[in-house]
């Protein structure tokens, strides 16, 4: 009897390194998606190798499955704790000899170079920054890599102003799955948010409050989300004497299940950032259909809104348009339907995006053959 020897498939293997975050981010989603996606083609074995400074998390939910080491070291010198991660990332890399290693910060990608370097594996070395690089902890870091993937035009001009071969920069955007749910619209002007809560910072938020106070029609602003200004943000609607029409949610793991089951109806989301990666909130409020309305701040919105079909753009920092956008929603604009809503993301839903993002890692595996 002669039986068949089943076909072994040597699956190409990804290291994913990053700093613990805080849980609680688009990166965090965003990463651990693709690690989950890249596991389950059967082409590819993925996971993260953590280092674990003793930085504060609110969440490792991401984590959960995806982890293949954590460097724990809370030693105050940092200089020695960063040597420990990097010796610890080079016997990691002699054990499980990854073809590719993707770093998600500057200071990782330091020590994944030199853990490479001392190892004498080969492997490939990629960096993701979800956020622009410039105003990074020395982004200069970035240039011992040997490709980088962008989640953005803009990041990947960055990545260039700073030296980096315009060749060795794919962008590839951020993916979102695509939703069966569509969240519908109430009568009267409800408006959402989801994300951390920053007075100013990153999210701005005190834009959007300024711009609502100026905003005569009746309105309801739903807030989901955490973060070290809320108390100051509270206490800032109620100077204004916004605070009654404001409702303050808190975090949630799964913050659209809540809206489905809690919120039920959205006029449209509204992000006031500063600045932005490319930011999945909006990829998410457009795959259910919601009407989103942005800054047009460094990066992505420009790259995701598209005026009119999905939502506006306005100047960043400028609430005297925010709070005309937003009054004109509230009289009775016709919005586009939710159905064009969310086509408009095509290219952004997950099986797209993962064809591409595999595509690009088989490619360089074979640029490096050759």
């Amino acid at each position: 009897m002669i039986t068949k020897k089943k076909e072994v498939i040597n699956k190409k293997k990804i290291l994913l390194v990053t700093d613990l975050l805080i849980g609680r981010g688009g990166m965090e989603n965003v990463t651990s998606q693709v690690i989950s996606a890249l596991n389950k083609s059967g082409e590819f074995e993925a996971g993260f190798f953590v280092i674990n400074s003793g930085e504060t998390t609110h969440s490792k939910s991401w984590l959960e499955n995806v982890v293949l080491f954590e460097s724990v070291c809370a030693l105050r010198n940092k200089k020695v704790k960063n040597f420990i991660h990097t010796l610890r990332l080079l016997f990691f890399i002699r054990k499980y000899k990854p073809e590719h290693i993707i770093t998600l910060n500057t200071i990782p990608n330091l020590m994944a170079h030199r853990a490479i370097k001392y190892s004498a594996h080969k492997a490939i070395l990629s960096t993701w920054m979800h956020l622009p690089p410039k105003d990074r902890y020395r982004p200069h870091y970035l240039l011992l890599a040997d490709h980088h993937f962008s989640i953005s035009n803009e990041i990947k001009n960055q990545l260039v102003e700073l030296g980096i071969n315009n060749n060795n920069v794919d962008v590839v955007f951020n993916p979102v799955n695509k939703s069966s749910k569509t969240i519908l619209r109430p009568e009267q002007l409800r408006i959402l948010y989801i994300g951390r809560i920053h007075f100013e910072r990153q999210k701005q938020l005190k834009d959007l409050f300024d711009a609502l106070a100026r905003v005569s029609v009746d309105w309801t602003l739903d807030i989901i989300g955490d973060g070290e200004d809320l108390t100051e943000c509270q206490s800032y609607t109620q100077r204004l004497g916004i605070s009654d029409q404001v409702t303050w949610h808190g975090w949630k793991n799964d913050p659209w299940e809540y809206v489905e089951n809690n919120i039920k109806e959205v006029t449209c989301l509204v992000m006031t950032s500063n600045f932005e990666g490319f930011p999945l909130v909006l990829l998410e409020a457009v795959s259910r259909g919601i009407y989103c309305v942005t800054s047009d701040c460094i990066s992505g919105p420009s790259e995701i809104i598209e005026n009119n079909i999905n939502g506006q753009l306005y100047p960043q920092n400028d609430i005297i348009e925010l709070s005309k956008i937003i009054a004109t929603l509230g009289n009775g604009l016709r919005l586009p339907e939710h159905a064009l809503i969310k086509e408009s993301i095509g290219k952004f839903y997950e099986d797209a995006y993962m064809n591409n993002f595999k595509n690009i890692l088989n490619n360089i595996a074979e640029g490096k053959d050759e």
